[in-house]
């Protein structure tokens, strides 16, 4: 799993794009990563690109991967105030995962939506 953490345009957006396999292993520390980069940059809106990762997650490892984010949150000062995630709609179960994981982040307090494009994202970010 690769990803690149940068600042982008105006609004300023911190701009994450992950690609590869996913890895479980770098998963906690790219989101401690990324946190620390809305508190240095003092930015507080975060695109995620995923696009381009390939995973298979079971069930029980998205609805932990939201508690996680959630309990990552709260140690830090700033937190995010919107995190818009862009995925590849490759078919039903992706989608049906995706929803699961902005539910699931939602009702624990986590600021997250998913998108399947670039532009729905975007757009919801800069509002």
């Amino acid at each position: 799993m690769n990803y690149n953490i940068q600042l982008m345009g105006e609004p300023k957006i911190i701009l994450v794009t992950i690609s590869g396999k996913w890895n479980p292993d770098m998963d906690n520390p790219m989101g401690i990563e990324i946190m620390s980069k809305v508190g240095e940059w003092k930015v507080s809106n975060v695109l995620v690109d995923m696009r381009e990762l390939q995973f298979e997650i079971p069930v029980i490892d998205i609805f932990q991967r939201a508690k996680d984010l959630s309990e990552q949150r709260r140690e830090f000062t700033p937190v995010s105030s919107k995190v818009a995630l862009v995925y590849h709609p490759k078919d039903r179960k992706t989608i049906e995962d995706f929803i699961f994981f902005e539910n699931t982040a939602q009702n624990r307090g986590s600021p997250y939506r998913v998108f399947k494009d670039m532009e729905s994202a975007l757009e919801w970010l800069k509002k």
